[in-house]
């Protein structure tokens, strides 16, 4: 109802609503798998059958990697496809730009490390809040 008065009545939501919907549902999954990493121990021992304690912390952390992987490289490639009502290079180099720095800190993660990888958490949250200022520039910017 919101959208309808908000767009003159056709209902249609923005495709750049939908990809910012789409990123951040699939951040928001890696963030939940990867806060039992550090949580391991714990969860084994209350019996608590997370993906951490059935996979194993290396194979989650792999995968919650991978998932903001895809979240980033996802935006990439919908910019080059075109994206109307954004400032698309910008969306474009500043992804593919978090991708990139994103794999340099995971590649510095000790898996063992239980400080290591808490720290790794955190500065995922930061990307996480990150893109609720990059994607609005981007809009803003067109």
């Amino acid at each position: 109802m919101h959208f309808r008065q908000q767009l003159g009545g056709t209902g249609a939501i923005p495709l750049k609503l939908w990809v910012l919907t789409g990123f951040v549902i699939l951040f928001a999954f890696a963030i939940a798998i990867f806060k039992d990493i550090p949580d391991q121990d714990g969860d084994r021992q209350f019996q608590i059958r997370t993906l951490t304690v059935r996979l194993g912390s290396q194979a989650v952390f792999n995968l919650a990697v991978w998932v903001l992987t895809a979240c980033y490289l996802g935006v990439v490639g919908i910019v080059i496809v075109g994206l109307p009502a954004v400032h698309t290079e910008f969306l474009g180099v500043t992804h593919l730009g978090l991708c990139f720095f994103l794999w340099y800190r995971s590649l510095q993660v000790e898996i063992t490390n239980h400080r290591q990888v808490t720290h790794f958490y955190q500065w995922i949250w930061k990307l996480f809040f990150l893109e609720y200022l990059l994607f609005p520039v981007a809009c803003l910017w067109s």
